[in-house]
Formats: structure tokens, C-alpha cells, sequence
């Protein structure tokens, strides 16, 4: 991501019949880096794989401006993962769906939680249902 919150795909291949060892990501990645000019990096982010924990390390050693990040969204993901199969917390998920899918289907109840949510000033100005991923 650039300063000013710009995303590019700089590379995209298959790596289905090739074995994902951090030496290898790491070289796949070393490519990119070099294409581009390592100047222009500042951190390689990535999940805590162990391949690609170790594919971030090598890159920091190589480059020494370009900080390795683990990303904390999967992190998050993964910690939330957990906490979502305890069964008084997947209670608690089922009813706010069940509440969720009220306020989708009714069209009185939607009028009346958008007038609310525009009153009170409310973020995000909608409700999500829960869905598992992966």
C-alpha cells in the first residue's frame, strides 16, 4: 500500500506444484523487491506461517529498511475463530443473526433501525450477520 492508500498487484503466479519453502517465497519475493527497487518498500507484511514468517525473515536480513510485519488481522481472525466455537458465544451469534435477519426482512423494523441509527449517529450504519470463513 502506498502513502496515500493506493494498492497494486505486482506479481501474481501459481505456485500449486512447487513447494512453499521461505527460501523459495522469499526468492519469488526478492524479485518483486528488485523489479521495483527495494527503496520504495518499507515493510513486508504477511501471516505467521511458518514458510512465510521465515520468506519475511530473510528479507529483513537482506534489506535491512524494509520492516517484517506479521499481519494482525489474521491474528485477530484466528484468535475470534476460537472464541466463536464456545458454545455460550455461538448462543450470542445465533440470536444477533436471528435479530440481523429481523431487521433485513421487515421493512417496518428496517425504516425503524435506520431512523434510529441517523438520530443517534451510529457508525457503519448497518447490521452484518455473522458467516464463518475458511
Amino acid at each position: 500500500m502506498t502513502g496515500s492508500r493506493k494498492e497494486y498487484l505486482l506479481s501474481l503466479e501459481d505456485f500449486s506444484n512447487i513447494r512453499h519453502t521461505g527460501e523459495h517465497l522469499s526468492n519469488v519475493i526478492e524479485k518483486v523487491i528488485n523489479k521495483v527497487e527495494a527503496k520504495k518498500f518499507v515493510a513486508i507484511v504477511s501471516d505467521n506461517g511458518l514458510n512465510v514468517a521465515a520468506a519475511r525473515k530473510i528479507i529483513a536480513n537482506n534489506y535491512p529498511n524494509i520492516i517484517n510485519v506479521r499481519y494482525i488481522t489474521h491474528c485477530v481472525n484466528l484468535i475470534s475463530t476460537s472464541i466463536v466455537k464456545i458454545n455460550k458465544v455461538k448462543y450470542i451469534v445465533k440470536c444477533a443473526n436471528i435479530l440481523t435477519k429481523y431487521f433485513k426482512n421487515s421493512t417496518l423494523g428496517s425504516s425503524w433501525l435506520n431512523e434510529v441509527i441517523k438520530s443517534k449517529n451510529i457508525e457503519g450504519r448497518e447490521l452484518k450477520t455473522y458467516v464463518e470463513t475458511r
